[in-house]
């Protein structure tokens, strides 16, 4: 049995692929053979360092400027990605904007962009795939997860709500697309990534591995759950996090 992963011939638009995990599982999707579109929300000096990583390997890669929450520019994107890449089967919501504060000091304001950005947005993508996915094609859809929608914490109701939301968006998208596109949710733990010299170092005290993931452990799980051959796993949320949540 032949375990390589083989995405030639796939195009994956992959939402906050700029930084991060996001640019992670671009790199391996696009190492895996597929063209790889990359969207983000506003930071084009992030946009081309992203893209100047993403041409190292082999392929066809672009990057768009996009607000996921607005359903023309959404369109928009996937019409320029199959215009310059082919048809999108494969997508990743992974958006990121997690704004922390005491719960009595949310205004609706930044609970409704919360949502819009990460429960609003993943839901018109998603749309948009199975609106313009050929019929004689199947598609993937892998939606990044929190780890506080199943292990809340105080200070971010607006994030744990949004989060919440997508693991039943994915169920939903999986069993709308039953046969044709899978959906799975990937939740990541505590995973080394670029931090701000403002943020605390994390603590792993409670997690089985006792360390810090790396983001390549999380987009080696997308990249599977992405591939073609991987056509009995769909409507399930796995949880990358070292024992942190069991």
């Amino acid at each position: 049995m032949d375990w390589n992963i083989s995405l030639n011939g796939e195009t994956a638009l992959i939402v906050g692929g700029t930084r991060n995990i996001g640019l992670s599982i671009a790199e391996a999707i696009k190492g895996a053979g597929a063209n790889v579109c990359i969207v983000g929300g506003s930071d084009y000096s992030v946009m081309k360092t992203a893209l100047s990583q993403l041409e190292k390997s082999n392929g066809q890669s672009m990057g768009l400027i996009a607000d996921i929450s607005d359903e023309n520019a959404v369109s928009s994107a996937f019409q320029e990605c199959e215009e310059k890449l082919g048809p999108v089967s494969i997508l990743v919501n992974g958006p990121g904007f997690r704004p922390h504060g005491p719960f009595t000091d949310i205004t609706l304001d930044t609970w409704n962009a919360v949502m819009s950005i990460m429960l609003t947005g993943p839901f018109i993508t998603s749309r948009e795939l199975f609106r313009r996915l050929p019929q004689n094609r199947k598609g993937a859809i892998v939606n990044i997860g929190g780890l506080s929608a199943h292990r809340p914490a105080k200070d971010r109701a607006h994030v744990i709500a949004a989060k919440a939301g997508l693991t039943g968006l994915t169920r939903a998208l999986a069993a709308e697309g039953a046969g044709r596109i899978r959906a799975n949710c990937i939740v990541p733990g505590l995973i080394d990534t670029q931090r701000k010299p403002d943020q605390p170092q994390a603590k792993y005290s409670d997690e089985a591995a006792n360390a810090p993931g790396t983001c390549e452990d999380v987009s080696r799980v997308v990249l599977s759950f992405s591939s073609p051959q991987d056509t009995y796993v769909t409507g399930q949320t796995v949880h990358v996090s070292g024992g942190r949540y069991m």
